[in-house]
């Protein structure tokens, strides 16, 4: 299925790497379309299910919580969304197609692919998730590394893609926001590092400029 982030034909924000229930509400406020938090925790931005699960009453419904995982067990996230901690899934590790067929008619799934080169790309339309997040290429970190890569490549995949929800993150922020929409003219966009500040939460004044960059 197909997060909401994508459906409407205005370009959707979505803020990731929520650490506090403070950051999660100045962003809603602010009008992010969705919260990315990441359950992942080797990540900087690792937050557990019970302190999620405390925010859940006081956040907008209408604003989707997507969960970030690497390499977890389809139980453990779809437990997740069937408690209503968070809306959708997006997969942000080594998992295959097989593993994400699971999620596809009944949950609203992700599929990032941390792209480099044209066999990146490749591999990215033969994904059979149909809402696809273009991300820098860095490894093992999976994500989250404040680099851009080459928007060429974003095209590129649009071009053989036309049909497919796209979702443009790495390395985004308020310098760079309105030339990546010009260039690439995704579906969505995802930043992280781009609005944070030096202590690793979110700067309400980023994050305000970057949404009213996408937004106008």
């Amino acid at each position: 299925m197909i997060p909401e982030l994508v459906k409407t034909n205005k370009i959707g924000v979505k803020i990731c790497g929520i650490r506090s229930l403070d950051d999660a509400v100045q962003c809603i406020n602010l009008g992010a379309d969705a919260l990315g938090i990441n359950f992942w925790n080797k990540s900087k931005r690792y937050v557990t299910r019970d302190i999620v699960e405390t925010w859940v009453d006081k956040l907008d419904p209408k604003v989707e919580r997507i969960g970030v995982f690497v390499n977890e067990s389809y139980e453990n996230i779809i437990s997740l969304i069937d408690d209503g901690i968070i809306h959708a899934a997006q997969l942000h590790g080594n998992e295959d197609n097989s593993f994400c067929e699971k999620f596809l008619d009944k949950y609203k799934v992700i599929r990032a692919v941390g792209i480099k080169d044209d066999e990146s790309v490749d591999n990215a339309t033969r994904i059979v998730v149909k809402t696809v997040l273009l991300d820098t290429f860095c490894g093992n970190d999976f994500g989250g590394s404040g680099h851009t890569f080459e928007w060429n490549y974003a095209k590129k995949f649009k071009s053989k893609n036309p049909e497919r929800p796209l979702i443009l993150a790495g390395g985004l922020n308020i310098s760079n926001i309105t030339t990546a929409i010009n260039e690439v003219a995704p579906s969505a966009v995802d930043v992280a590092s781009g609005v944070e500040n030096e202590s690793g939460f979110k700067d309400p004044l980023l994050v305000e400029k970057f949404i009213n960059s996408v937004k106008g």
